[in-house]
């Protein structure tokens, strides 16, 4: 299994359809650090949200951060936002 794959695993362990939840994937690119985080985050209308590091992936990733938001999204069905 690769990176990607263990990745997806991870979010869907973290994705519990829970009602008036909302799910999403954010990819954070560092520029300085050379590298790109992965958050699994979720909140409840009129509560905070709650944000959990999944991946840190290599330098590798950085160049391929649409296609790698458009896998996770066509894996899971949830919303992946890039920075």
């Amino acid at each position: 299994m690769t990176e990607i794959d263990d990745m997806i695993l991870m979010i869907n362990k973290l994705f519990t359809k829970k009602p008036n939840t909302i799910y999403e994937v954010r990819l954070v690119n560092q520029t300085y650090a050379k590298q790109v985080n992965v958050f699994f985050e979720y909140y409840r209308i009129g509560h905070a949200t709650h944000s959990q590091q999944i991946a840190r992936l290599d330098d590798q990733y950085r160049t391929r951060l649409p296609e790698l938001a458009k896998q996770i999204h066509q894996a899971t069905g949830l919303t992946v936002n890039t920075n």
